[in-house]
């Protein structure tokens, strides 16, 4: 009898660290976590009009920091990992008026963005929202993209921005 007590002692102490370390590690990588999720079904200029919070997204992200290879940080520039296209994963979902997306650190969304097309004849009227610029079209060759902003305020200067890429190892030049 003692024996079998001493046996589930042991086996819910092994329980229980698995579930302390698993938990450990989960809040980890969720504070080092950059992402990138279209909004769903949202021009840019509702997209604009609503609070970040409030704008539906798109269940999996477009992009996320293990497809970055590194973010310049005074130039807003990142790189995608060899073999990775943004053009190629947003074939068809980007329209000629654009199409915007949310950047998300963690669980947290941090700000309204839109990607851009050169090739749209349309005028960007919305000068106040950071855009990613390409010609999104499949097998193009472009590993790097700039986000533009012409804030005063600038999104991109987030520090929980930052602190993710710091974190990873992939911010460059800050």
């Amino acid at each position: 009898m003692r024996t079998s007590t001493i046996k589930l002692f042991v086996i819910l102490n092994v329980i229980l660290f698995l579930i302390v370390g698993c938990n450990n590690g989960n809040k980890e990588s969720v504070v080092n976590e950059f992402s990138i999720y279209l909004v769903q079904n949202l021009s840019t200029t509702e997209a604009m009009s609503k609070k970040l919070n409030d704008l539906p997204l798109e269940a999996i992200p477009v992009l996320i920091d293990k497809e970055i290879k590194t973010y310049n940080w005074t130039e807003h520039e990142f790189t995608m990992k060899e073999g990775i296209s943004l053009e190629g994963k947003l074939e068809g979902k980007v329209p000629s008026s654009g199409q915007p997306f949310v950047v998300v650190v963690g669980n947290e969304r941090i700000y309204l963005g839109i990607f851009w097309s050169h090739l749209s004849s349309l005028f960007n009227p919305d000068r106040d929202i950071p855009r990613i610029s390409s010609n999104w079209l499949k097998g193009s060759d472009n590993d790097m993209y700039k986000i533009r902003s012409e804030k005063i305020q600038d999104p991109r200067d987030n520090t929980k921005i930052f602190e993710a890429f710091k974190g990873l190892g992939k911010v460059i030049n800050y």
